[in-house]
Parts: C-alpha cells; structure tokens; sequence
C-alpha cells in the first residue's frame, strides 16, 4: 500500500465517522429539542456547546484507529515510519477541517437556539481575530486526536498485567505530583502557579490569552508524536490464539 493511499483510506473513515456524528449530533443535540421547545410553546431558549462533544468523539475514533488501523497498514506493506506519517496527516486534515466547521457553526444562532464554543468565547480566550480563534480550535481538536491516537496504542500493545501497570503509574503521576509540590514549600508552589499561568495565558490583567495556550498545546501534542515515533518502531501484531 502507497503512503497516499493510506491517508485517503484513514481520511475517508474518519470523515465518515465525523459525518456520522454530526447527523447524530444535530438530530438529538439540536432537532429534537428545539421540535420539542416549539411544539410545548416554551419560551425557553437552547444553547449547546459544538467542542465538547466533538473532542470526547475525536478522542474515541483515533483511540480506535490506534490498534486496528496499525493492523490493517502492516498487513499491507505499509512501512511503520509511513504509519507514523499517514496517522500524522490525517489527524492533522481532519483536525484543521472540523476546527473551520466548528467555528462558523458557532455563528449560528435562532430564536431558540445558540450554538457556541466556551473555550474562544467572551470571558475565556475570544479573540476579534477569526484566523487566531480558528488555530486555538485546530490546536485543541490536534492535540485531543493525538492524545487518544497514543492512548489507543498502548491499549493495544500493552496486555494484562503490564497495562494494569502501566495505568496504575499514569494515576500515581498527579499524586506524586501533589505530593511534591507540598513539599517544595510556598515559594515553589508560587512558581509553579505563575509558570501554569504563563502557559495557560492568562495575564496579570485577568484576562485570557490564546497564543500560549496554543502553544502549549502544540509542545504537548509534539512530545506526544514524539512517543508515537517511539512506539510505532515497537509496535508488534498480536495474533489471536485459537
């Protein structure tokens, strides 16, 4: 299989598994109870965050590609450093296509509905520039994809007692964490509460920034394919035991 052939492969799912979710998204999220609003005579109004639902989807389907997808590539010749590229490509066209879509959604608004997304709206990190709101989203739908792309793929080469292992580190982290920052004293945790603040953007002013937290997530979600890199080279094909 050509590199080019994977990405058209890998895209048509996910933009398939995207539509699907939009249709199911707009007939239960949004029609049925704005039909319910009308019919009822309610002056209530509906308002519905677009990202939330999209990231907790996003996550699920490059969770799913990070096993099965690697399975079908290998079986058809694809070279695991190709593997690493067509994962990067899609992930990143589909992200950049469903930020531009979630945004002008979002400029939607009825009588009984408003569409909207908390994160670049009034209050957190809005912007009056359309280009910088849109690469905020494109960042966050990036970074949330490629979490779950490296979450699926230590699902599937991980097995028993090393994936119970494994996941019982992930949790200790935050604890171990805590536990540290208690220690280090109020002076350490001042600068580790001004240095969240740098990388989350937010300002002296109390205002919220989207440039450094664009780029922070752009630096997580580059340590991510970093381990991507790593572990696709390691990456074996279990085979089911009759």
């Amino acid at each position: 299989m050509r590199y080019k052939t994977a990405v058209e492969y890998r895209l048509l799912k996910q933009i398939i598994s995207l539509g699907i979710f939009f249709l199911w998204w707009i007939l239960f999220g949004i029609a049925f109870p704005v039909i319910g609003i009308l019919v009822s005579g309610a002056k209530t109004n509906l308002s519905a965050d677009i990202s939330i639902p999209i990231i907790i989807f996003s996550i699920i389907i490059s969770f799913i590609g990070g096993g099965s997808d690697f399975k079908f590539f290998i079986q058809n010749g694809l070279s695991r450093f190709n593997i690493f590229l067509v994962n990067l490509t899609s992930i990143t066209i589909t992200s950049l296509m469903t930020s531009v879509l979630v945004f002008f959604l979002s400029k939607i608004s009825f009588e009984s509905l408003d569409l909207s997304v908390m994160i670049i709206s009034k209050g957190f990190y809005y912007n009056d520039n359309l280009f910088v709101n849109i690469l905020l989203l494109f960042v966050l739908f990036f970074f949330c994809s490629s979490l779950g792309l490296l979450i699926g793929t230590l699902n599937d080469m991980l097995t028993g007692l090393k994936k119970i292992i494994v996941l019982l580190l992930a949790m200790s982290i935050p604890i171990v964490a805590a536990i540290l920052i208690q220690l280090g004293g109020e002076t350490v945790q001042m600068h580790i509460i001004d240095f969240l603040k740098y990388i989350l953007g937010y300002s002296e002013q109390n205002t919220l920034s989207s440039i450094p937290l664009s780029v922070t997530l752009l630096v997580l979600t580059s340590i991510i394919y970093a381990l991507l890199l790593v572990l696709t080279q390691h990456h074996e094909i279990r085979h089911k035991s009759v």
